[in-house]
């Protein structure tokens, strides 16, 4: 599972492939502006520390303000890879 991956999946190919196709898809699914508010409010608030797949995607819901979970189940949680075209429901 992609999104947790266990502690040695963090290594698997699929991890680092499916996670640079995530970040690209959830900057086109919540545009520039909120993409990049996110990935700094995430930065600002998780420096130094960890945080959990659920923290990243509650960053995201926060700064976009839309329910991000279907994009999310899809891109982390469902075990097949969307196709590069995807776009959600």
């Amino acid at each position: 599972q992609i999104g947790d991956p266990g502690p040695l999946g963090l290594f698997l190919g699929q991890v680092y492939d499916r996670g640079a196709g995530t970040l690209h898809a959830l900057r086109l699914e919540v545009g520039d502006e909120a993409f990049f508010a996110g990935t700094r409010l995430w930065l600002d608030r998780y420096d130094d520390s960890t945080g959990t797949a659920e923290d990243f995607q509650a960053v995201f819901e926060e700064v976009s303000g839309e329910d991000l979970d279907a994009f999310f189940q899809i891109w982390l949680y469902d075990q097949a890879k969307p196709p590069a075209t995807w776009t959600l429901p």
